[in-house]
C-alpha cells in the first residue's frame, strides 16, 4: 500500500513538472527527465486521455505538446521574471527556425548569420549583429533556449559576454531534435495570428466530449476559471461536469479542487522536490513575497461581494497604501511594482479594469482565500465537500500557501 502511494506520488510529480515545464532536457532537468522516463507509459496514456495532450519521451529530452494558450497567456519570461520583449520573442522564433540546420556544435556568430538569413527570408529586418540592442535581444532568446536544454553554452557566463559584445563567437552545443520539437504547433498557412491560435485551441467545441477536454485543459493551465468568463455552452458543461473534471485532474496531478459559485481553481500540493517555486504564491524572491503581502493586505480591506460576482473595486488610495507596505524600498521599485501586479493578474487574483490599469483595479473573488476569514468551499448548487485528490490525503484544499 505504501509502495502504491509512493508510485502514485512519483507519477503525479512528473505530470506536474511536465505541465509547468513542457520541454525537459537532460542538460537542464536530469532528475525530472529520469522520473518522466521511468513512468513514460502511464504519463503518455493519462495526458492523452485526460487533456488530449501528446507526450514525446526520448533518451535526452521529453516534450509535452499542449494546446494553444488559454486566453491571454503570460509571455515567456527571462530568468529575472521580466517578460521577453517582442523583439526577443521574434529572435526566439527565428533561432528555432535556424537551429535544425546547425550541427551539434556551433557558435553564436555562425548562428547569428543563420538567424539573419531566416529573418531576410521572412521579410523581417532583424539582424543580431547590427547593433547592441539587437545582440541583447538575440542573447535573451538564446538564454531562453538554454533553459529548455535546446542549446548549451560552452563556458560559464559566456552568453553574458556575448550580450556585452566581448565574445562574438561563443561556443554552443545544439540539440537539433529538441529544437525541432520545441514548437508545439509549427507554423502553417493562416490568414493571421488569431486564426493560427484558433486552429491550435477551440475555446468552445461543439461536442460535449471535446468540451469536457477543453474545460479540463483550462482548469489545468489557468490559475482560476471564472464562470462568467466562459462561453455559455462551456459554462453549462462546467456546472454539469466539474466534479468529474476534479477527479480526473486530481488523479493525474495530485491536486485538489476548490469549487465556488464564482468559479473553479486547482490547488497544487506544496513541497515538490526540485519544484518550480515561482509557479506558486508566494514563490521565492522579492516578487513572490511582495505579491503575497499585497494580496493579503487587499483581501483584508476589500471585501468580495456577497453575490457570485467576479470581483470588487479596489479604491485607488487602498492600492497605493498596500503597495507601499508590500514593496521593499530601494532602486527598481517601480519595475517590481509592475511585476507584482502582473503576477497577481496572471494568478486570477487581480484585474485591471482597463489595459494598463488606468481605469482602476478589481480584487477578484479567488483573492478571498488570502483574507483573514476564508469562506467555505461551495458549489453553485448545494454545499458539498471537495473530494480528496488521489495521493494527497483529505485536506479541504484551502491551505493559505497553496496556489499555482
Amino acid at each position: 500500500m505504501i509502495d502504491d502511494i509512493a508510485l502514485t506520488g512519483e507519477r503525479q510529480a512528473a505530470a506536474r513538472r511536465l505541465l509547468r515545464t513542457p520541454v525537459l532536457s537532460w542538460r537542464t532537468h536530469p532528475r525530472d527527465l529520469a522520473l518522466v522516463r521511468a513512468h513514460s507509459d502511464w504519463l503518455v496514456q493519462r495526458f492523452r486521455r485526460v487533456l488530449g495532450y501528446e507526450l514525446v519521451v526520448e533518451a535526452d529530452h521529453a516534450r509535452l505538446v499542449k494546446a494553444g494558450p488559454p486566453g491571454d497567456a503570460p509571455p515567456p519570461r527571462r530568468a529575472s521574471g521580466a517578460p521577453l520583449t517582442p523583439r526577443a520573442y521574434a529572435y526566439l522564433a527565428l533561432t528555432l527556425a535556424a537551429l535544425p540546420e546547425c550541427g551539434a556544435r556551433t557558435d553564436a556568430g555562425e548562428l547569428a548569420e543563420r538567424v539573419r538569413a531566416a529573418a531576410a527570408e521572412a521579410g523581417l529586418p532583424h539582424d543580431p549583429r547590427a547593433r547592441a540592442a539587437e545582440r541583447r535581444a538575440f542573447t535573451a532568446a538564446l538564454r531562453h533556449l538554454a533553459s529548455w536544454g535546446v542549446v548549451a553554452e560552452r563556458g560559464e557566463g559566456a552568453l553574458d559576454d556575448h550580450a556585452a559584445g566581448t565574445a562574438p563567437a561563443v561556443g554552443l552545443d545544439v540539440d537539433a531534435e529538441a529544437a525541432r520539437r520545441a514548437l508545439a504547433h509549427p507554423p502553417h498557412s493562416a490568414s493571421g495570428p488569431a486564426e493560427f491560435l484558433r486552429s491550435a485551441r477551440d475555446p468552445d467545441p461543439d461536442t460535449d466530449d471535446e468540451g469536457e477536454v477543453a474545460l479540463r485543459r483550462l482548469l489545468a493551465e489557468q490559475a482560476v476559471v471564472y464562470r462568467e468568463d466562459l462561453p455559455e455552452r462551456q459554462r453549462g458543461r462546467l456546472a454539469r461536469h466539474q466534479w468529474r473534471a476534479a477527479a480526473e485532474l486530481g488523479a493525474l496531478l495530485g491536486c485538489e479542487t476548490e469549487v465556488r459559485a464564482e468559479g473553479v481553481a486547482l490547488v497544487m500540493p506544496d513541497g515538490d522536490p526540485d519544484g518550480d517555486e515561482e509557479a506558486h504564491l508566494p514563490g521565492t524572491g522579492p516578487e513572490g513575497r511582495a505579491a503575497l503581502l499585497l494580496v493579503r493586505g487587499l483581501a483584508g480591506r476589500v471585501r468580495p461581494p456577497a453575490t457570485p460576482a467576479r470581483g470588487a473595486e479596489v479604491p485607488e488610495g487602498v492600492l497605493a497604501e498596500e503597495l507601499d507596505a508590500a514593496l521593499p524600498a530601494g532602486p527598481g521599485r517601480g519595475d517590481l511594482r509592475e511585476r507584482v501586479l502582473r503576477r497577481l493578474c496572471e494568478a486570477g487574483l487581480l484585474r485591471a479594469v482597463e489595459p494598463g490599469g488606468d481605469g482602476g483595479w478589481e480584487l477578484l473573488a479567488a483573492a478571498a482565500r488570502y483574507g483573514p476569514e476564508r469562506p467555505r468551499i461551495r458549489d453553485n448548487g448545494p454545499d458539498r465537500p471537495v473530494p480528496a485528490a488521489a495521493g494527497t490525503g483529505g485536506s479541504s484544499g484551502t491551505d493559505e500557501s497553496g496556489g499555482r
